[in-house]
This record gives structure tokens, sequence and C-alpha cells, in this order.
């Protein structure tokens, strides 16, 4: 009988230390969820919160701290927590580390073992053992108050530990058992992308779509496209009537983007925009309910490393017109405009 009632105390003492140091996701809205952070992207974060997982909107995402307590640091909520939420978490975010580092860059991926996050251009993989949290926007995240030790064991043979709850996947993440990697050297600020021995230049931003003339390299216009409408009548709209990219009408237009491995170029598609009241918006697809308007793209692969893969869009016979290539895994739009090509030519 004693034996059973040590072993009920000290699962009771297992118990509060997993609810102690449960992990915290504060929102916009000032709301706190606490539970296991299982996996995350650009568009979504998985927690489970007692025998359930919930999806949260990145987007809607202030600040995450791993590993917290009911006495979880309080987060500078929203200056004004009524507005309409972004569409997207603004830049940069911050990476807090648990020696109190913090580090400047964009939120990519998080799954069970690391937290891959894109520093000066390059995507970094840092140990979640190692990461007290990541803030988004102006959001910030004091460093975490020293833990106490976990309650001692009653039992001096305690049960065989039981297993772990599964994880859910992470969608789009730069690798699934790739080990961290350690950052390479920054490139020094205002220096030109490195050209390689063939001459092309590279893509600098991880993700990011190029127009390449052959040699040289020029950055699409990057903008955040809003959701709008249901069902028939979606759209997604970016602010101003045309891009301030301006391209040549021809036969074939070539786009490139260098990504991790692991993210498949084929979700980038390539969108007709039209101009109404002075914004762009998505065409919807005719007679395909909520389907939107693509062009045809022929995808390459053009280079490999270690940790990327480079690929090539090529675009055949495309009309004047605006244009914005986009991720399914997030609201970016790299936009661009085609422009009549000169007389005779």
């Amino acid at each position: 009988m004693r034996r059973i009632l040590l072993l009920i105390f000290w699962q009771f003492g297992l118990l509060a230390g997993i609810r102690l140091f449960a992990d915290v996701v504060t929102l916009k809205d000032g709301r706190q969820i606490s539970g296991l952070v299982e996996s995350g992207n650009t568009q979504e974060l998985h927690i489970k919160v007692g025998d359930q997982s919930q999806t949260l909107d990145i987007h809607q995402v202030q600040a995450i701290w791993f590993g917290g307590s009911s006495g979880a640091p309080a987060i500078t909520p929203p200056a004004n927590p009524k507005a309409a939420p972004e569409p997207a978490p603004a830049q940069p975010n911050s990476l807090v580390l648990k020696d109190g580092t913090h580090i400047a860059g964009r939120w990519w991926s998080l799954d069970a073992t690391d937290m891959h996050f894109l520093v000066n251009h390059q995507l970094q993989h840092y140990p979640r053992p190692g990461v007290s949290g990541v803030t988004f926007g102006n959001a910030t995240l004091p460093v975490p108050p020293a833990r106490s030790p976990p309650p001692p064991a009653i039992s001096p043979q305690p049960p065989a530990i039981a297993a772990q709850p599964a994880r859910a996947p992470t969608l789009a993440r730069s690798s699934d058992s790739a080990p961290p990697q350690p950052p390479p050297s920054a490139r020094p600020a205002g220096a030109p992308p490195p050209v390689p021995s063939g001459g092309l230049s590279q893509p600098e931003e991880i993700g990011a779509v190029y127009f390449s003339n052959g040699r040289d390299l020029t950055a699409l216009e990057r903008n955040q496209a809003v959701e709008h409408g249901s069902g028939a009548s979606q759209y997604f709209e970016m602010p101003a009537p045309q891009s301030r990219v301006r391209l040549k009408e021809a036969s074939s237009l070539v786009f490139v983007v260098r990504l991790p491995k692991g993210v498949e170029p084929g979700s980038y598609s390539l969108f007709p925009l039209v101009t109404v009241k002075g914004t762009r918006r998505t065409r919807p697809q005719p007679g395909r309910r909520g389907g939107l308007v693509t062009w045809p793209v022929d995808i390459e692969k053009t280079e490999e490393s270690s940790s990327y893969i480079a690929y090539s869009f090529t675009v055949r016979d495309l009309p004047t017109g605006e244009y914005s290539f986009s991720p399914s895994t997030s609201n970016d739009g790299y936009c661009f405009g085609v422009d009549p090509s000169a007389s005779g030519k």
C-alpha cells in the first residue's frame, strides 16, 4: 500500500513539472496558450494543449516562449489591440537564446529538434534546448527567470518513463533530419552578391524570386497579399496599381530562386494580376470555385549545395501586364510588370 501511494505522489510531481515547464504562445490580442509547441512554418504554428493539437495562424502570434511556467514573462502588447492584424509577422523577428543573446532575422520553421531562422539572408539552425523564445514585430521577450529544480522523486525506483506524445510533422521545413549547421560567415554590408565561376550572380535572400538577364539578378518587388472574399469571390490583393519592377516583353523570361533542401519549387505559382481601384489583385479562374488564374512555369534545377538548391523559372510568351510569384506556404508576393518591347525588336 505504501509503495502505491509513493508511486501516485511521484506521478503527481511529474505532472506538475510538465505544467511548470510548458511552452507559452502569446497572441496579438493578448491571449496566452500554454502547451507543447510541436512544429511551425511561415503559415502555421502547431501546439498541443492537453490531449488535443491546435493550429494557430502564425500571423496572429506575437511571441513564443519555450519551457515557460505559470510565471511566464509579460509580453509587450500591440499599440492598438483592436486594429486589424498584420498580414504577416513584422520584420525583423527576434530569436532569444538561453544565454541571453538576441538574434535579429526572420522566422522560417520549427520542428522537434531545431529552430530554423533566416539571419543575414542565410538559413541558420538552432537546437531547441538552447532557445528561450522568439518574438514577432516590436514585441519584447524578457530573459526568462531562473528555473527552480523539479520536485524530487519520492520513490528511489520511479516507474518506467512514459512514451512522449507524437509530434506533428513540420510543413515546408528545410530538412527532416539534418543536424544543426554552423552559421556561415556573413557577407559584409554593402558588398555585392558572390559571383561563381560561371559568372551569374546568386540570389541574396532565401525564398525570394529574382529576374535574371543571363548574368545579373534583379530582385522583384516584395509585397504581402491580403485575402478578401470567400468561395468563388475569393481574391488576394496587393497595394499600388503596378509594380515598380518593369520588364520588357520577350519570348521568354527567366527568374531564379534559391530554396532550402526539402522545400518544393512547385509550391511557387505565377499569378496574373488585374488593377482594380488603384490596387492589384488575383483573377478568379472561370468555372472553378475558389480557383485562381495562373501562368505555366518551366522549373529546372540549376545548382545544389549541402543546404540549398537553386532553381530557374522560365516563363514563355508572357503578355504585358502585372504579375506575382507567390509560394503556397505564405502570402509573400514577388511582383513585376511586363511592358511592350521597343517597336521593331
